[in-house]
């Protein structure tokens, strides 16, 4: 018993310690496991495990796993290409990682049992290894030159989805370093002559990663003639292309790439660098495209408590379903943006238009999803919770398969799970591990709620549905009101013949 006063006085003590030296705060999320709040769910676990490719220290163990095999021998084979294709060493790359190797090591949660056992020298083996194929991949991926990667199509898919781990991340300095130590672009077929000297390898391969990422956004948005991108299966985005349709469309976008990701990382310059390839998607789909800072403040009037206090309090309670709204005159559209803190309410008289993210959601899309929303409950990475409040925001329309039916037909959700019960039910579970940010969001639900408990809003929607839903109902009413026209004008034009009196 006094062993362990005498351990837990210790941990004090240094807590203390470090509190006086007032030792900054760590300006890097580090990468770090999955919190056990998502892991201990039985039905979430699989969304956090590799299930083709270990990148980096945490996983690196399972590789012996049969499951991963055949991913590593296609992790060396993309390795051993891109050093062959980049005019550099392997002793350059070498030295290099070397060199920073240390910081490369604190961009981890230190965990004994991985980055501990192994010498350095070999954990710099694996770090060049390892981030070579990820930017051997990302490069032939985003330039559509999928034939010099080989392999099969559901290969690639799944190793595209290991990227974006959370336990599976690269330090984004790694790829830095191994971008920098580049000769030319490692890339199958070479880079087109006009190119080669004009653009740096880095350069390059940042407008890769850029728009590699993306490529990966789960939320959808309109394209300039309002409509949404179709989901594309797969299969079809890992097809083969010519080496004449490579060559001509790297010299259309080339530029075009080299021109974005300057202006890219003109903005980021004003962050920190990503963490890793997960940061980058998460900075993508929460950067609002108006470029206002999101609803972060609570609305006053908003009580916890949820009893009604006062004629000027309105509480957010969960909506029975998506029919709910409707018949409160609340329709829902799909938002111009990708980014889930651009939603939008539009109040017209008495009727509203909720303008919401389209999101897609299949088993390609919710492992990305569940780490996202893992790497916001990282305790070092300071976020206001976006991605999770949206899905728990998404969430309160979700009730049953019929929720889902509706979101479907407003384009809001595109799902491939096979039946609207399944997506109903995973909303709901992930729903249960999840706690959202209760300030965003909060003067949109205001504004919701505040509809909703407005009765003229409840009868005109009432009305306007009954009469003006359909182009039916509408024919409908206007025979009726023809009807009664036509009565009126025969009655006019032919008055009633007034009874002969009686004669004298």
């Amino acid at each position: 018993m006094e062993d362990k006063e005498k351990s837990l006085e210790m941990k004090l003590e240094k807590e203390l310690k470090s509190l006086d030296a007032d030792m900054p705060v760590q300006p890097t999320p580090l990468i770090q496991r999955v919190t056990n709040i998502l892991k201990d769910n039985p039905d979430f676990q699989r969304y956090f495990k590799p299930i083709c490719v270990a990148f980096g220290p945490l996983h690196h163990d399972d590789s012996p796993n049969s499951k991963l095999q055949r991913g590593e021998k296609k992790k060396l084979q993309m390795a051993a290409k891109y050093i062959e294709y980049s005019g550099t060493t392997k002793e350059v790359f070498y030295s290099n990682v070397m060199a920073e190797l240390n910081s490369l090591k604190e961009c981890y949660e230190y965990d004994s049992k991985q980055i501990g056992t192994w010498s350095d020298e070999y954990l710099a083996w694996m770090f060049l290894v390892d981030g070579c194929a990820v930017l051997f991949f990302i490069d032939h991926v985003a330039t559509k030159n999928l034939k010099a990667l080989g392999g099969k199509d559901d290969l690639l898919t799944y190793l595209k989805l290991d990227l974006f781990l959370l336990e599976n991340q690269l330090p984004y300095r790694l790829l830095q370093i191994l971008m920098s130590s580049c000769y030319r672009v490692p890339r199958n077929p070479p880079l087109v002559e006009k190119y080669k000297n004009e653009y740096p390898p880095a350069e390059v391969f940042e407008a890769s990663i850029t728009k590699f990422i993306n490529k990966n956004v789960i939320f959808m948005k309109k394209d300039a003639t309002g409509q949404l991108p179709q989901p594309q299966q797969h299969s079809k985005i890992l097809n083969d292309q010519t080496h004449q349709q490579q060559q001509q469309r790297l010299q259309q976008q080339l530029e075009i790439m080299v021109d974005q990701t300057q202006h890219h990382q003109q903005q980021q310059n004003r962050e920190r660098d990503p963490a890793h390839l997960l940061e980058l998607l998460w900075r993508r789909m929460t950067k609002s495209e108006k470029d206002k800072e999101s609803d972060g403040t609570m609305s006053k009037g908003i009580s916890s408590n949820g009893n009604p206090g006062g004629k000027n309090r309105l509480y957010w309670s969960k909506f029975r379903n998506v029919k709910e709204l409707k018949e409160k005159g609340i329709s829902l559209e799909v938002s111009k943006s990708s980014s889930v803190r651009d939603i939008s309410f539009q109040e017209y008289f008495f009727m509203a238009t909720l303008s919401l993210r389209s999101i897609t959601v299949d088993d390609f899309t919710v492992p990305k999803l569940m780490n996202l929303i893992a790497y916001e409950m990282c305790p070092d990475f300071e976020n206001k919770l976006e991605i999770t409040s949206y899905v728990s925001f998404l969430d309160s329309f979700i009730d049953q398969n019929e929720d889902v039916k509706e979101l479907r037909h407003a384009g809001v959700l595109h799902h491939g799970l096979g039946s609207d019960e399944a997506v109903a039910l995973l909303f709901n579970e992930i729903r249960k591990n999840l706690v959202p940010n209760p300030k965003l969001h909060s003067k949109l639900k205001k504004r919701i709620q505040r509809h909703c408990h407005t009765s003229v809003s409840t009868y005109a929607s009432q009305l306007y549905h009954t009469y003006f839903s359909s182009p039916w109902s509408i024919l409908a009413l206007l025979g009726a009101l023809l009807g009664l026209v036509l009565t009126a004008v025969q009655t006019f034009q032919n008055p009633p013949t007034p009874a002969p009196g009686p004669s004298h």
